[in-house]
């Protein structure tokens, strides 16, 4: 079974109970899920880990939650060495902003521009379709890992 760091960043705790489903779902299915309190980098320089999962919601501008702000500012301050690791990134947003999922895209970008696998466009999920994203987003996610392991 796969090794899988799950990241979560939230503005009003839907992106945190989307991440909460996705974890029980991974770990229901076998897999060793690290999930960092606070949200640190340090769980994407251990080489043992295979998967980074980031499961992140957007301010209306697009921007990143506060609680993503560490992460995302060490990866593009710090280049960390991730080429060890496949990724997905489930963006949370609402489309009627002009920066729809925007901070899920500047994660998923940055993480593919330090060289690690991106294993799926980002889920973009929008809050005016979907009013439960934590029963999307497991699923896809869980997919995801399971066929990249076949």
């Amino acid at each position: 079974m796969a090794k899988v760091i799950l990241i979560s960043g939230s503005v009003f705790g839907t992106a945190t109970l989307t991440a909460d489903e996705i974890e029980d779902q991974l770990q229901n299915a076998g897999h060793e899920v690290v999930r960092p309190d606070p949200v640190s980098i340090d769980p994407l320089l251990d080489e043992t880990m295979e998967w980074l999962i980031v499961c992140t919601s957007s301010t209306g501008n697009g921007d990143l939650p506060d609680d993503m702000l560490p992460v995302y500012t060490a990866l593009l301050n710090d280049y960390p060495r991730i080429t060890h690791l496949k990724f997905a990134v489930v963006a949370l947003g609402d489309s009627s902003y002009e920066n729809f999922c925007g901070g899920g895209l500047a994660v998923d970008d940055a993480l593919a521009d330090l060289g690690a696998t991106r294993m799926a466009d980002p889920l973009k999920i929008d809050a005016i379709e979907v009013s439960e994203p934590e029963k999307i987003a497991p699923g896809h996610v869980l997919k995801i890992i399971t066929d990249a392991n076949q």
